[in-house]
């Protein structure tokens, strides 16, 4: 996610707002890629919104289905999460170096698995060289220079990821396999797998028509799509739920493939899925226009109740499938549903106490492993936060 190894993510950067290099790296790319991520798969776009569609289609195996389906009502919204100042459960968070099994000044761990036992990251020297790695009980690997742009691993150690061409890809036991792009489609956006081998992401059209596609890791070259045109699928929860996007409104997919409208915060017209687990999701709304660019608004959806809650923070990295919310604000901070809250310590031999020190990218369902990387000495490095 930090790494500059292609084209695709030199437009990422280009189209994050220019922070101080030490500081903000991190999340100016993590902010770029869900930009260009809202403009290229039909969610939010930074100034032009998609127009929704009212309807979304049936499931179909290997071609399109634009068949529309009845869409049940959105739950109504939550109102403003409060923050609390009170600790968080007693846990003892400890922090630790992975190791880098090859080389690269630019080293980030980017996402973990539901039980914190595999990471994926990627290592190189931000000169079109970076390497995805798969850490398996602290163990790194180095996937076949064929996979770039790991984006998200499953209990089972499967990587998924998407080519700076637009070509998906799966690596599962040592092997590497391409995903199928439906034909009439460019490209494809790769974002999460689930403990079945159930793989969510978007293609694209030449025009940036986007659509919901579902396949799996043990057919990688069949797939469905989900919706109409226009939809994108963002996340993925174990039982098969998919969450994402209908327009520029957020949506959920039953494993069935009925779709529903999740609510949006008061207030707010627009909203878009970023990521989701358990019985969690986390995704944004625009908010106000400062120089020339909108602010995201980070939101927390509990799809047990539909509640749409917009969150005091400025940004959100994560969620963990038992509602705990990983805040990236320049010291990594891990908030509990009833809104305590701990923070994450450093190293003791980094003696830098500047923000944006330390980021942090993903964590585990129980909320108890957090990854992410510490800058210094002009150079990143991966970590991992386990607390017991």
């Amino acid at each position: 996610m930090t790494m500059v190894d292609d084209q695709r993510i030199a437009a990422l950067l280009r189209s994050a707002p220019v922070p101080e290099p030490r500081v903000d790296l991190d999340r100016a790319i993590r902010d770029g890629r869900r930009r260009r991520r809202r403009r290229r798969v039909g969610g939010i776009a930074t100034v032009t919104m998609l127009a929704g569609l009212g309807a979304v289609g049936a499931v179909q195996v290997g071609g399109i289905a634009d068949e529309p389906a009845p869409v049940p009502p959105a739950i109504a919204a939550s109102p403003t999460a409060s923050v609390s100042t009170a600790p968080a459960r007693s846990l003892t968070c400890a922090v630790a170096l992975l190791p880098q099994p090859t080389r690269g000044s630019v080293a980030v761990a980017t996402g973990v698995d539901p039980t914190g036992r595999h990471i994926v990251g990627d290592i190189g020297t931000g000169n079109e060289d970076g390497r995805v790695v798969l850490w398996t009980d602290g163990r790194g690997t180095v996937l076949p220079a064929a996979a770039r742009h790991g984006a998200a691993v499953n209990a089972g150690g499967y990587v998924v990821g998407t080519n700076g061409d637009g070509t998906g890809w799966v690596y599962r036991g040592g092997t590497l396999r391409f995903l199928t792009t439906p034909p009439g489609y460019d490209a494809v956006l790769v974002y999460a797998v689930n403990g079945r081998g159930d793989i969510a992401g978007t293609a694209r059209k030449a025009d940036d028509t986007p659509r919901a596609v579902l396949w799996s890791v043990d057919r990688p070259q069949q797939y469905r799509f989900l919706g109409r045109t226009g939809s994108a699928a963002t996340g993925i929860t174990e039982d098969g739920t998919v969450l994402g996007t209908m327009g520029d409104l957020p949506y959920r997919w039953t494993p069935q493939g009925t779709g529903a409208k999740l609510a949006v915060p008061d207030g707010y017209p627009h909203a878009s899925v970023d990521s989701a687990h358990g019985n969690w999701a986390i995704g944004m709304v625009p908010g106000a226009a400062r120089g020339g660019t909108v602010q995201m608004l980070p939101v927390r959806w509990n799809l047990t109740t539909g509640a749409a809650i917009l969150l005091p923070y400025p940004s959100a990295s994560g969620i963990a499938g038992n509602g705990d919310l990983l805040v990236d604000d320049g010291a990594p901070l891990i908030v509990a549903v009833d809104g305590t809250s701990r923070r994450l310590p450093g190293l003791p031999e980094v003696r830098s106490t500047e923000a944006g020190t330390y980021s942090a990218n993903g964590i585990s369902d129980d909320g108890r492993t957090v990854v992410g990387a510490v800058y210094e000495n002009q150079k990143r490095r991966p970590l991992v936060w386990r607390c017991t």
